[in-house]
């Protein structure tokens, strides 16, 4: 993907992935490129985060698991030639609370993205009021 945004031309030949010169428009506007993050669990996917992502979304876990999880990550961004705080942590679906963000926060966690549901503007524009109280404590 990185190539493919950021080249006029693209061309890719690997093990799991084949093709002949590619062209793709638009291009992004952020440059290089957009950030690549991905969302993942596994040691070995980890490993991959810290080698070629922007960042890592946890996927299937648990609060509690999470400063192990991030210690393994940052340890991996060390083992990859990379510092720590080039591979961010973004968590999506965060609980709408003020005191997991914390933990959140001093976990180093980067960014946190709260969901909403598929509901009319009567559910939804309170959660909106709600978010909006919280997001100034925590940037």
């Amino acid at each position: 993907m990185k190539v493919i945004w950021s080249e006029e031309a693209a061309e890719y030949h690997g093990e799991f992935v084949n093709f002949d010169p590619i062209w793709c428009y638009p291009k992004p506007s952020q440059k290089p490129h957009p950030p690549i993050l991905l969302g993942t669990l596994s040691a070995q996917r980890l490993n991959r985060v810290a080698r070629y992502c922007d960042g890592w979304i946890p996927v299937g876990l648990m609060l509690k698991d999470l400063p192990a999880a991030i210690r393994d990550l940052r340890a991996h961004a060390e083992q990859a030639g990379r510092k720590p705080q080039e591979v961010p942590v973004s968590i999506f679906g965060a609980a709408a609370k003020e005191a997991t963000l914390q933990q959140y926060q001093e976990l180093g966690i980067e960014r946190t993205v709260f969901g909403l549901p598929p509901e009319g503007r009567d559910k939804v524009l309170p959660l909106l009021d709600q978010y909006a109280t919280m997001i100034p404590k925590f940037a």
